[in-house]
Protein backbone atom coordinates (compact mmCIF):
# COMPACT_ATOMS: atom_id res chain seq x y z
CA UNK A 1 0.00 0.00 0.00
CA UNK A 2 1.41 3.31 -1.10
CA UNK A 3 0.59 6.52 0.83
CA UNK A 4 0.82 9.80 -1.07
CA UNK A 5 2.39 12.70 0.82
CA UNK A 6 1.51 15.25 -1.87
CA UNK A 7 -0.17 18.30 -0.27
CA UNK A 8 -0.16 20.68 -3.21
CA UNK A 9 -3.91 21.40 -3.18
CA UNK A 10 -4.36 21.81 0.59
CA UNK A 11 -2.93 25.34 0.66
CA UNK A 12 -5.29 26.48 -2.09
CA UNK A 13 -8.31 25.08 -0.23
CA UNK A 14 -7.14 26.68 3.03
CA UNK A 15 -6.72 30.08 1.33
CA UNK A 16 -10.14 29.75 -0.31
CA UNK A 17 -11.76 29.26 3.10
CA UNK A 18 -9.69 31.56 5.34
CA UNK A 19 -9.33 34.65 3.15
CA UNK A 20 -13.08 35.29 2.62
CA UNK A 21 -13.70 34.87 6.35
CA UNK A 22 -10.95 37.37 7.14
CA UNK A 23 -12.29 39.82 4.55
CA UNK A 24 -15.86 39.56 5.89
CA UNK A 25 -14.60 40.07 9.45
CA UNK A 26 -12.69 43.21 8.47
CA UNK A 27 -15.71 44.58 6.57
CA UNK A 28 -17.95 43.89 9.58
CA UNK A 29 -15.51 45.68 11.91
CA UNK A 30 -15.52 48.71 9.58
CA UNK A 31 -19.35 48.72 9.48
CA UNK A 32 -19.51 48.61 13.30
CA UNK A 33 -17.08 51.55 13.54
CA UNK A 34 -19.20 53.48 11.02
CA UNK A 35 -22.33 52.76 13.09
CA UNK A 36 -20.65 54.08 16.27
CA UNK A 37 -19.58 57.22 14.40
CA UNK A 38 -23.16 57.69 13.15
CA UNK A 39 -24.39 57.37 16.75
CA UNK A 40 -22.05 60.16 17.89
CA UNK A 41 -22.98 62.52 15.06
CA UNK A 42 -26.71 61.91 15.47
CA UNK A 43 -26.41 62.50 19.24
CA UNK A 44 -24.79 65.88 18.52
CA UNK A 45 -27.48 66.79 15.98
CA UNK A 46 -30.22 65.77 18.42
CA UNK A 47 -28.74 67.93 21.18
CA UNK A 48 -28.37 70.92 18.82
CA UNK A 49 -32.01 70.54 17.81
CA UNK A 50 -33.15 70.38 21.44
CA UNK A 51 -31.09 73.45 22.38
CA UNK A 52 -32.66 75.40 19.50
CA UNK A 53 -36.14 74.27 20.60
CA UNK A 54 -35.41 75.31 24.21
CA UNK A 55 -34.32 78.73 22.96
CA UNK A 56 -37.55 79.09 20.99
CA UNK A 57 -39.56 78.06 24.06
CA UNK A 58 -38.24 80.90 26.25
CA UNK A 59 -37.89 83.50 23.47
CA UNK A 60 -34.71 84.65 25.22
CA UNK A 61 -32.07 82.62 23.40
CA UNK A 62 -31.44 82.65 19.69
CA UNK A 63 -29.49 79.82 18.13
CA UNK A 64 -27.06 81.44 15.69
CA UNK A 65 -26.23 78.30 13.76
CA UNK A 66 -28.97 77.36 11.36
CA UNK A 67 -30.36 73.95 12.23
CA UNK A 68 -30.95 72.30 8.87
CA UNK A 69 -31.16 68.74 10.16
CA UNK A 70 -34.10 66.53 9.29
CA UNK A 71 -36.08 66.34 12.53
CA UNK A 72 -39.00 64.33 11.17
CA UNK A 73 -37.78 61.12 12.82
CA UNK A 74 -37.12 62.76 16.21
CA UNK A 75 -39.77 62.59 18.92
CA UNK A 76 -39.61 65.90 20.83
CA UNK A 77 -41.53 66.43 24.06
CA UNK A 78 -41.79 69.87 25.70
CA UNK A 79 -42.62 70.48 29.38
CA UNK A 80 -43.20 74.19 30.04
CA UNK A 81 -43.32 75.80 33.45
CA UNK A 82 -43.16 79.33 34.87
CA UNK A 83 -39.37 79.57 34.85
CA UNK A 84 -38.71 77.87 31.51
CA UNK A 85 -39.07 74.17 30.95
CA UNK A 86 -37.45 71.00 29.71
CA UNK A 87 -37.18 69.64 26.19
CA UNK A 88 -36.60 65.92 25.73
CA UNK A 89 -35.98 64.07 22.51
CA UNK A 90 -35.71 60.48 21.37
CA UNK A 91 -34.44 59.03 18.11
CA UNK A 92 -34.04 55.43 16.97
CA UNK A 93 -31.03 54.32 14.93
CA UNK A 94 -30.80 51.04 13.03
CA UNK A 95 -27.60 49.54 11.66
CA UNK A 96 -28.38 49.25 7.94
CA UNK A 97 -25.67 46.73 7.05
CA UNK A 98 -24.92 43.95 9.51
CA UNK A 99 -22.05 42.24 7.68
CA UNK A 100 -21.54 38.77 9.16
CA UNK A 101 -23.52 39.62 12.28
CA UNK A 102 -26.76 37.68 12.67
CA UNK A 103 -29.00 40.61 13.51
CA UNK A 104 -28.93 44.30 12.82
CA UNK A 105 -28.02 46.59 15.69
CA UNK A 106 -30.51 49.11 17.02
CA UNK A 107 -29.82 51.99 19.34
CA UNK A 108 -32.02 54.58 21.04
CA UNK A 109 -30.67 58.11 21.39
CA UNK A 110 -32.18 60.11 24.23
CA UNK A 111 -31.29 63.63 25.24
CA UNK A 112 -32.77 66.48 27.23
CA UNK A 113 -32.16 70.18 27.51
CA UNK A 114 -33.33 72.65 30.13
CA UNK A 115 -34.67 76.06 29.21
CA UNK A 116 -34.52 78.77 31.87
CA UNK A 117 -36.17 82.14 31.48
CA UNK A 118 -33.67 84.34 33.35
CA UNK A 119 -35.83 87.42 34.04
CA UNK A 120 -38.74 85.27 35.27
CA UNK A 121 -36.36 83.32 37.50
CA UNK A 122 -35.00 86.54 39.07
CA UNK A 123 -38.53 87.89 39.59
CA UNK A 124 -39.71 84.64 41.19
CA UNK A 125 -36.70 84.47 43.50
CA UNK A 126 -37.24 88.12 44.48
CA UNK A 127 -40.90 87.42 45.32
CA UNK A 128 -39.90 84.41 47.41
CA UNK A 129 -37.34 86.49 49.34
CA UNK A 130 -39.86 89.30 49.80
CA UNK A 131 -37.95 91.92 47.81
CA UNK A 132 -39.77 94.55 45.78
CA UNK A 133 -39.25 95.18 42.07
CA UNK A 134 -37.66 98.50 41.32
Amino acid sequence: MKVSLNKKGSYVIEAAVVLPVIMLSVITAILIIMFFYMQMTEQCRLHETLRAEAGRMTDKTICLSSISHDTSDVAIHIDKNVLGGEVTGKKYLVMEHSGILRRKGTFVLESHCYAIDGPSYVRASSIVRGEKDE
